[in-house]
């Protein structure tokens, strides 16, 4: 897995400097992927969210409740239930 280390990306124009783990800049680009998005636009689409933490936690909460909610459409309503 990659090293973490920031990186730049643009928000609103401006370059934004993020420092995740590599396992999240693998995770924003698949779901970028997935949604059709450039990774710049999906962290601008997160940033722009109602998130109070700082912009790294922002990217982390989100790609955390991203893999959530598409594993709990995985799992569908019967299992969701004996899961919780």
């Amino acid at each position: 897995m990659e090293p973490d280390r920031p990186r730049n990306v643009r928000v609103r124009g401006s370059r934004t400097s993020l420092r995740l783990e590599g396992a999240f800049w693998h995770a924003l680009r698949e779901i970028a992927e997935r949604t059709g998005e450039s990774v710049p636009a999906l962290c601008e689409r997160i940033l722009r969210s109602s998130h109070r933490g700082n912009r790294t936690s922002a990217v982390r909460v989100f790609v955390l409740g991203w893999f959530r909610e598409a594993r709990a459409k995985r799992m569908g309503p019967r299992r969701r239930a004996k899961a919780a």
